[in-house]
């Protein structure tokens, strides 16, 4: 008996989440690590690119955002400034619900896109 795609999907997700969360809070100490910054960006990329390809739409559409904000910082063209950091970490339980197919209201999203 295999395991339900969308339950691996939730697990991933979870750890994801999780790598990308201890990455922030890593960056928040050292804003200026490349290794911190590359490794946040792939964690929102992969998030993105695998909520898409399991039909988690809003996730991999508000993901995009905040993957679209790190690769600016990866590619030198913002700092991780301190509110950054902050943003994508209070983004990152929106990204729980929607990883766990909860209805997340549109408009906490539009806000934390704010």
């Amino acid at each position: 008996m295999s395991a339900d795609p969308v339950e691996t999907f939730r697990q991933e997700a979870q750890d994801l989440l999780e790598q990308i969360e201890t990455g922030l809070l890593d960056l928040a100490h050292r804003p200026g690590d490349r290794t911190l910054i590359d490794a946040v960006f792939r964690g929102l990329h992969t998030l993105k690119g695998s909520g898409a390809m399991f039909g988690f739409d809003a996730l991999a559409a508000f993901t995009h955002h905040c993957e679209t904000a790190f690769d600016q910082v990866r590619k030198g063209q913002v700092p991780a400034t301190a509110e950054l950091v902050a943003a994508v970490l209070d983004a990152q339980d929106h990204m729980r619900a929607l990883a766990e197919g909860r209805e997340a209201a549109a408009a906490t999203g539009d806000a934390l896109l704010a």
